[in-house]
C-alpha cells in the first residue's frame, strides 16, 4: 500500500530537496494529491519532480504548487506533463508563482482537445499575466471542451484582457465558474461581460451545453456605470446563478440597477440563486430598503450577502431573511411536489378506465377529472408549471413510466426546469 494524499506545505521546500522528493514520489502509485503549496520550489525543482511524477504516480488528479516559485519556465514544464504524463490530472494550482504571459500561452497551447482532455480546475490567480496571457486564456477557451473551474483573480487584466477573455468564451461550453477579481476592470470591460450574458441567454442550466453559472467581478473599478452594464446582461441572463460583486464602488444609484434585475426574478424563470454585494461602503440605509423591497418579486434568490452598517439595519435585513426564508421552502417544494403528485398519482388515478364505473366506490366514484384537480391542489404554493402538473399526472397514470432513481423521475417532470433545480437543492443543503 502507499499514500493517497501527500501535503508538504509551508516546509521551506529547495530546489535541491525536490530530487529527494522525487525519489519518494516515485514509489507512490496511488497518489491522488499532492500539495506543495507555499515552499521555494522553481523551475529547476520542478524540473526533477516531473519524471518521478510520471512514472511513479499514475494516478495523480490533484497538484498544488501554490505560493512558490515557478515562473514561466516551471509553468512550460508542468504544459509539457500536462501532454505526456498528465491525462489523469484533474486540478491544477498554481498562483501565486510569478507568472507571465509566456507561461500563460505555454498552458494554453496544451489545454485544447488534441493535447489535454482531463483537466478541470486551474488556478492562475495573483501572477503577471496581464492582458496577453489573458487574451491567451481566451483563445484556449475557444477550444477547450473539459475546464469547468478558471480563477485568474489579481492579474493585471485590465479591460482589454476581460474583452479577449470573454471573446473566447462565447465560444466556449463546459466554463461553470470563472474569477476575475482584483483586475482594474472598469465599465468597459463589463460590456464585454454583458455582451456574453446577452449573447448565451438562450442557454439554461438545463442545457448539455449550459453557460457560466458562478462569475466574481469583486474588486473591481465598476462603479455604477459598470453595475448598469453588468445588469443590462442578467436582465436576459438564464444560466449565471451565482455573482460575487464585492468592493466594486456601487453606489445608491448602482443598486437600483440590481433591484431591478432581482425584481424579474420570477418563479419559474431561472435567474441568479446568490448574490454578494459586501464591503461597498457607499451603499446607505435605502438600498438595502430598496433591496428588500426587491426581492419581494424574487421567488428564486436563496443568499444574499451584503454589509449593513447603518442604525436600524436589523429591521431591513429581517425583511430580507423572510424572503430568503420563503424562497428556501419554495426551492424545496419544486423538489419535493413532483415525487408526491406522481407517489399519490399512483394511487388516485389507478386503472382510470376501469374506477369510474357504477361500482366504484370512495375516491374512486369521483370524476376523474376532479382527482386530478386534487393532485394539483398538492402543488399549494404554485411552484410547478401547467406543463409540469400535466407530465407529473401522466407519469403517474401510466404504470409503464418505472425510474430507478428521484433524480430521473425529476428531470421527467420538471423537463427543461431540473438542472436549475438540482442548483437550488444544492445551495439550500451547502
Amino acid at each position: 500500500m502507499g499514500l493517497y494524499a501527500l501535503e508538504l506545505c509551508q516546509l521551506g521546500l529547495s530546489d535541491k530537496k525536490c530530487a529527494w522528493l522525487g525519489s519518494v514520489l516515485e514509489t507512490q502509485p496511488y497518489l491522488q494529491l499532492l500539495s506543495l503549496r507555499d515552499n521555494h520550489i522553481g523551475h529547476t525543482g520542478i524540473r526533477r519532480l516531473i519524471s518521478p511524477l510520471a512514472r511513479g504516480c499514475r494516478k495523480l488528479s490533484v497538484l498544488d504548487l501554490s505560493g512558490n516559485m515557478l515562473q514561466s519556465q516551471g509553468v512550460r514544464i508542468l504544459a509539457q506533463f500536462l501532454v505526456t504524463s498528465g491525462q489523469g490530472l484533474e486540478t491544477l494550482d498554481v498562483s501565486s508563482n510569478g507568472v507571465t504571459a509566456i507561461g500563460a500561452r505555454d498552458l494554453a497551447n496544451v489545454l485544447v482537445p488534441e493535447f489535454n482532455l482531463s483537466l478541470k480546475h486551474l488556478n492562475l490567480s495573483m501572477n503577471q499575466l496581464e492582458g496577453s496571457g489573458c487574451e491567451a486564456m481566451g483563445r484556449m477557451l475557444v477550444q477547450n471542451q473539459t475546464l469547468e473551474v478558471l480563477t485568474l483573480s489579481q492579474n493585471n487584466m485590465f479591460d482589454n484582457g476581460c474583452q479577449a477573455l470573454f471573446f473566447g468564451l462565447e465560444s466556449n461550453t463546459t466554463l461553470k465558474s470563472l474569477d476575475i477579481s482584483g483586475n482594474f476592470i472598469s465599465h468597459v470591460g463589463a460590456r464585454s461581460i454583458q455582451t456574453y450574458l446577452q449573447s448565451s441567454s438562450t442557454h439554461t442550466p438545463t442545457d448539455n451545453q449550459p453557460g457560466l453559472q458562478s462569475l466574481n467581478v469583486s474588486a473591481n473599478s465598476l462603479g455604477d456605470e459598470g453595475i448598469d452594464v453588468l445588469c443590462g446582461g442578467l436582465s436576459t441572463n438564464r444560466h449565471l446563478i451565482d455573482l460575487i460583486a464585492n468592493n466594486v464602488d456601487v453606489t445608491d444609484n448602482g443598486m437600483q440597477h440590481v433591484c431591478k434585475v432581482l425584481k424579474a426574478g420570477a418563479v419559474n424563470t431561472p435567474s441568479l440563486l446568490t448574490l454578494s454585494l459586501r464591503h461597498n461602503y457607499r451603499l446607505t440605509r435605502n438600498s438595502y430598503a430598496q433591496l428588500a423591497e426587491a426581492s419581494k418579486a424574487n421567488h428564486n434568490i436563496l443568499r444574499i450577502a451584503a454589509d449593513l452598517q447603518f442604525e436600524g439595519w436589523d429591521e431591513v435585513w429581517t425583511k430580507v431573511e423572510m424572503i430568503l426564508i420563503r424562497n428556501t421552502v419554495y426551492a424545496m417544494e419544486r423538489y419535493r411536489v413532483p415525487l408526491l403528485m406522481v407517489a399519490r398519482g399512483r394511487i388516485l388515478l389507478r386503472d382510470i378506465t376501469h374506477s369510474t364505473s357504477a361500482n366504484s366506490t370512495g375516491i374512486y366514484s369521483l370524476p376523474i377529472e376532479l382527482r386530478r384537480m386534487i393532485l394539483i391542489a398538492l402543488d399549494k404554493h404554485s411552484v410547478l408549471t401547467r406543463t409540469q402538473h400535466i407530465s407529473a399526472l401522466n407519469i403517474a397514470c401510466n404504470p409503464a413510466n418505472h425510474f430507478s432513481t428521484k433524480q430521473e423521475l425529476l428531470a421527467a417532470v420538471l423537463a427543461n426546469d431540473y438542472a436549475f433545480v438540482h442548483e437550488m437543492i444544492k445551495t439550500v443543503h451547502s
